[in-house]
């Protein structure tokens, strides 16, 4: 079975190759053989996962075909709503439509192919520590606040579109704010950054993705 995930630095983090997620596919189907591409990238917004589908991309030494050529069983896409989350309110018209050419794209260019769709864990409200805060940010706290605050929205936004459409989607954010409930933090997930994944957040991830390929098709965790 061959599977592509794009999205950004927030899927980047599972690594290349996404080991954890290989691992926790064959907890569940032993005998099965996959083949899993992790070409996600930092800083990706909505619209440059659209261009990936359509054109051949060189990202360092990795070259990273088209839909058309690569034609994988399965694509699993982030919504990278962290990063077009700079575009604040003008722009969540935009990355919706930008998510219907997606999806209208998965469908043309892999008829053939199931498409994933995921929600992140969320940022952390908390400001992250001083010297996570200067290497990331460069930003006061009040800015990384506002952050956080636009990030939620988009990924609001993407929660949204994504039942309206009917479209899969492995909600493990929702998953993170059921653990919250219980008494977990959502710092447990997650880099001093406040930000990117953490070695518990990355295995929280790709379980939520394995158990998503490896079912029928879902709306969760």
């Amino acid at each position: 079975m061959r599977i592509i995930l794009y999205g950004d630095s927030m899927t980047e983090y599972l690594h290349r190759p996404p080991r954890m997620l290989v691992d926790a596919l064959h907890d569940i189907q032993p005998d099965r053989a996959y083949e899993i591409s992790n070409w996600a990238i930092g800083g990706t917004r909505a619209e440059l996962v659209l261009y990936r589908l359509l054109y051949e991309f060189w990202h360092g030494r990795e070259r990273m075909l088209p839909l058309t050529q690569s034609q994988p069983d399965i694509v699993v896409i982030e919504s990278c709503a962290f990063n077009n989350a700079n575009d604040r309110e003008e722009g969540i018209g935009n990355f919706r439509q930008i998510w219907d050419q997606i999806l209208a794209t998965c469908r043309e260019h892999a008829p053939n192919a199931r498409m994933i769709t995921y929600l992140t864990i969320g940022s952390s409200p908390m400001v992250p520590q001083e010297r996570s805060n200067r290497l990331f940010f460069h930003a006061l706290p009040e800015v990384f606040a506002y952050r956080h605050t636009w990030r939620e929205k988009y990924q609001d936004a993407f929660e949204q579109w994504a039942k309206q459409t009917g479209v899969e989607l492995v909600n493990v954010r929702e998953e993170v704010k059921r653990q919250e409930a219980l008494g977990v933090p959502r710092e447990h997930w997650i880099s001093a950054d406040g930000v990117h994944p953490n070695a518990a957040g990355v295995e929280l991830i790709s379980r939520a993705l394995a158990r998503a390929i490896a079912g029928p098709g879902g709306t969760s965790v």
